[in-house]
């Protein structure tokens, strides 16, 4: 893939499985910082660890004001 999306950065959401994985892959194939978040934290670290330097994981919580 190209660079085309370097210097920039992505939040992706749903990322520890399925579409939300396999976007946060692509994203980081074509050059940005993908940043994996899920409520499922765990998975979010683990699907990030292929990605490599180019992820990273923030935590996902649920409020209820």
């Amino acid at each position: 893939m190209t660079e085309r999306l370097a210097g920039k950065t992505a939040l992706v959401t749903g990322a520890a499985q399925g579409i939300g994985k396999a976007i946060a892959a692509r994203l980081a194939a074509a050059g940005a910082t993908a940043i994996l978040s899920d409520i499922n934290a765990a998975g979010a670290k683990a699907a990030a660890v292929p990605i490599g330097g180019h992820a990273g994981t923030i935590s996902a919580g649920t409020a209820l004001a």
